[in-house]
């Protein structure tokens, strides 16, 4: 019998809990160094759930953050809208139904405090993932284009540009609420 007889492809079923993000879950954020350049972010944007001002929303498989979706309610308060940023899936888990449950969460989320639309921003040399948000029910609405700045854990200061295509999503639809049951 050859090695390929005896290897075999089959599926495990591994729990999923989607909850909001711990200060102990902070180090693991940085999914083993890829995200250690924005350490800062990682810490400032906790500080803002802290306040109440947003939401940090995890995939926890076995205590590791598998997946992740930060929400902002105050950017965009003035237009009671929501801002999704920092979607994320681990590589190993991509393609498992991980970012729909968080969307679908966030969503949740963001309902529950009032708030009629929710937009993000998708870089445009990542255009490849706007099918996944159309799927959702979001729809392109404008471009949006800027910098933005931070300090890496060894002091550097970073400035990014930002350009990106911007879609939105209206909450209290009948249409929009059936869709995502």
């Amino acid at each position: 019998m050859g090695e390929d007889a005896i290897l075999q492809r089959d599926t495990l079923a591994v729990p999923v809990t989607i909850r909001l993000c711990r200060e102990t879950d902070l180090p693991a954020l940085e999914w083993f160094g890829e995200f250690t350049p924005h350490r800062e972010i990682i810490r400032r944007t906790f500080a803002t759930q802290a306040r109440g001002d947003g939401s940090m929303v995890l995939a926890d498989v076995n205590g590791f953050p598998a997946g992740q979706v930060w929400i902002d309610y105050e950017r965009k308060r003035h237009l009671r809208r929501a801002t999704i940023w920092a979607v994320r899936v681990f590589p190993a888990f991509r393609r498992c139904g991980i970012g729909t449950r968080l969307m679908l969460a966030a969503e949740r989320l963001v309902t529950a405090r009032g708030v009629d639309e929710i937009e993000l921003g998708i870089d445009r040399d990542n255009l490849g993932v706007i099918h996944f948000y159309e799927r959702l029910g979001y729809e392109p609405s404008g471009t949006e284009r800027g910098t933005y700045s931070y300090r890496t854990p060894d002091g550097r200061t970073v400035d990014v540009a930002i350009d990106q295509i911007l879609l939105h999503k209206r909450l209290n639809d009948r249409h929009t609420r059936h869709a995502a049951q």
